[in-house]
């Protein structure tokens, strides 16, 4: 099981962080498994300019959320074989209680 860090724009992060989200669509260039902890980091940018669109920031906030489920493509004509989407489920943090359900 390994540890993935990766960017989570910050409509994003709120939803998973409410539990209203409980999927990630990536791109799969990390070998991702069932099992593996992914620790999303809010991304935010200074500026809604176009040329500033992807510099940015951490916040600082994060959340750690496990892979239950791992579902590749090609056989998803929209996802093709470049893409994965990730079932995830929050993990409990400083005495928070599991969302399970």
């Amino acid at each position: 099981m390994a540890t993935h860090y990766l960017k989570e724009w910050p409509r994003f992060f709120e939803a998973v962080a409410s539990g209203d989200k409980t999927f990630e669509v990536r791109r799969d260039d990390r070998g991702f498994e069932v099992g593996d902890m992914l620790v999303l980091r809010e991304w935010v940018l200074p500026s809604k300019r176009k040329s500033e669109m992807y510099v940015g920031a951490y916040s600082g906030r994060e959340l750690r959320v496990r892979v239950t489920y791992v579902l590749r493509g090609p056989f998803v004509d929209l996802l093709g074989d470049e893409c994965v989407v990730l079932a995830i489920r929050k993990e409990t943090t400083n005495g928070e209680k599991s969302q399970e359900g």
